[in-house]
């Protein structure tokens, strides 16, 4: 009985090899019908690269079936993209290749010595900038912090300042970013400075400065938030009690002289100076 059970095992093994052999069979047989073959690419999300994205799939599946798709490997090939974050590839047989791209989303402006070129928050460098990223604001960097297009920022106080650009709204509206002797200073398009001092907190400071903005009167020089709960307004208005108060150091920002080389930061003594608590 042994003996007969032993040599029905090997018969199994062959049995199960020959059924496996004639489902790739049949598999390769479909394939080679063409009843599959990647025909159309629909993509979304992808606005103004969606033709890119396209040329991207079709390079990773030319006319290969549907069937033999690593949808995988079509997302991690349209990520090369510049301006794409991520993609979601999936197969809608018979004939359509269906993707969904999350867009990387512009934040800033950035020279690169000649030129200049848009960043998104994650750092990455978009391409040139168009009619629709010029309203962005531009940050302060070396052109050796930034890569070509399709590359992404690694320079630490670069990647700051995009954390900081990444925040701006309606409500306040950064046109230039950058480092000064305290940290990160952002102004705002009516000259104000906004210094938030090192990259924590972010969103609390900038919640605290549009709250003291929004209570102050007349021009603004600066609000600081380095300290979040104990802002300091500074205003463009002459005040007897700091008409004697030292003078701030006075530090150019470091960054190229077409928009930013005239951000300087400080104010004269003759401006009030008040500690806003709440």
């Amino acid at each position: 009985m042994q003996a007969r059970r032993a040599a029905l095992v090997p018969i199994g093994v062959l049995g199960l090899f020959v059924v496996v052999g004639i489902g790739l069979g049949g598999f390769k047989a479909i394939e080679a019908t063409g009843a599959f073959t990647v025909e159309r690419v629909e993509v979304a999300g992808a606005g103004g690269v969606a033709g890119a994205v396209r040329k991207a799939a079709y390079a990773a599946t030319g006319s290969t079936s549907l069937l033999s798709v690593n949808p995988a490997a079509v997302a991690l090939a349209i990520s090369s993209v510049p301006r794409v974050k991520a993609a979601y590839v999936d197969r809608s047989f018979p004939n359509t290749l269906t993707i969904r791209v999350v867009p990387e989303r512009a934040v800033a402006i950035a020279p690169t010595g000649g030129d200049r070129v848009v960043l998104a928050a994650s750092g990455r460098v978009l391409g040139p900038v168009t009619d629709g990223t010029r309203g962005l604001p531009l940050v302060a960097a070396a052109p050796s912090d930034i890569p070509g297009e399709g590359g992404t920022v690694v320079a630490p106080a670069v990647l700051a300042e995009l954390a900081l650009a990444s925040l701006h709204n309606k409500t306040m509206r950064f046109t230039a970013i950058g480092f000064e002797q305290d940290g990160l200073v952002g102004r705002t398009a009516n000259g104000a400075e906004i210094r938030v001092g090192d990259g924590d907190q972010l969103a609390i400071k900038l919640k605290v400065a549009r709250s003291v903005l929004r209570r102050s009167t007349g021009e603004v020089q600066y609000i600081d938030v380095t300290v979040p709960t104990a802002p300091v307004l500074r205003q463009g208005v002459a005040d007897p009690l700091t008409a004697n108060a030292p003078a701030a150091m006075i530090t150019a920002l470091s960054t190229d002289a077409s928009g930013l080389g005239g951000f300087v930061a400080g104010a004269t003594p003759a401006e009030s100076i008040r500690t806003v608590f709440g």
